[in-house]
This record gives structure tokens, C-alpha cells and sequence, in this order.
């Protein structure tokens, strides 16, 4: 969750909490506060407050209601739609094809891959990171693992893989490259 949605909740959260504990006041005697109410409720602007607390509220709990119910989650599966029917299609399956693809290859040690699932576009985002022992030319080998894993994938769905990220981790040295 980013910085501002994080500011969003708190901000939504601080406003429910006032507006509430106005609309408890207004309804139950607190015995020191009570004339004090009395005398804002006398007032114009609590009536306003109270209306524009609540409408600002209800409107960003219908948004948040909307929201939560037509957002997808991230694709878990990829869903193909054909004439005859859908496929569905894991993302484990996908995840486990290309780091299959990964594992023969000399040097590379404890491969991890994650699938970024487009099931409107019917594509696939590949992210592997591994780290590589006693090797050189890490550029090379990095390459090589974006043609294996790309390959096998999309030999795999029949559907285009739009990109294939590589994090390399060379274990000897502890440096990092990045070959997008």
C-alpha cells in the first residue's frame, strides 16, 4: 500500500471517529458536556458540520463499496477465451514451465520466478531472480535465462510474453545486476 492511500485510510478513519462521537454526544447525556451540546446543537454551523461529515463519508463509503466490489484481485489464473469455450490456465503451471527452463542451466543456483497475469490482454510478465555461482559474463547468462523462460512459456500458452525481468545475484562476488 503506497504513502497515500495509507494517508487516505487514516484521514477517513479520523473523520469517522469525530463524526461518530458528535452523533453519540447529540443522542446520550454526558453529564459535563452535555449543556455544551445543547448550546452547539443551538448553533447553525453544528448542523451543517454534522450533515457535511456524514455526506463526505457516505459518499467515500460508496466509493469504497464500488471498489471493492468491481476490482479484480490479480490474476491467480490466466483465462483464455475460444470459440468453443474458456482455459483456464494456473499461474503455478506458468511459474513452474519457466522455472523448468531455468534449472539445467550450469551455474545458476535457486532460481525463483513470479508471473504477472493480463488475462484481458492474454498476455504474461515473467520476473526471475537466481543467483549464478562461479560464472562470468553475467549479461550472457542473463539473456540466455530471458530466452529459455520467454521460449518455454510461451510454447507453453501460445500467447505472447511481453516482457521477462532478470535479477541476478552472483553469489562470490554479492553483486547484483539487472538485464530487463
Amino acid at each position: 500500500m503506497n504513502g497515500f492511500n495509507r494517508f487516505l485510510l487514516v484521514l477517513i478513519g479520523i473523520l469517522g471517529l469525530i463524526s461518530v462521537g458528535l452523533l453519540v454526544l447529540g443522542v446520550y447525556d454526558v453529564p459535563r458536556l452535555s449543556p455544551l451540546i445543547e448550546q452547539w446543537q443551538d448553533q447553525q454551523w453544528y448542523s451543517y458540520t454534522i450533515l457535511s461529515l456524514g455526506g463526505f463519508l457516505a459518499f467515500v463509503f460508496v466509493i469504497l463499496l464500488f471498489t471493492g466490489l468491481l476490482s479484480r484481485s490479480k490474476g491467480q489464473r490466466l483465462l483464455i477465451q475460444t470459440g468453443d469455450g474458456n482455459i483456464t490456465i494456473s499461474k503455478q503451471t506458468i511459474e513452474r514451465t519457466a522455472l523448468e527452463s531455468i534449472r539445467g542451466m550450469n551455474g545458476v543456483r535457486s532460481p525463483r520466478v513470479n508471473a504477472d497475469i493480463h488475462s484481458k490482454k492474454e498476455t504474461v510478465a515473467l520476473e526471475v531472480d537466481c543467483s549464478v555461482f562461479g560464472q562470468e559474463g553475467l549479461p550472457t547468462i542473463g539473456k540466455d535465462i530471458q530466452e529459455r523462460a520467454k521460449h518455454a512459456v510461451e510454447s507453453l500458452l501460445e500467447l505472447p510474453v511481453t516482457k521477462t525481468r532478470v535479477r541476478i545475484s552472483d553469489t562470490k562476488t554479492k553483486t547484483s545486476e539487472r538485464v530487463v
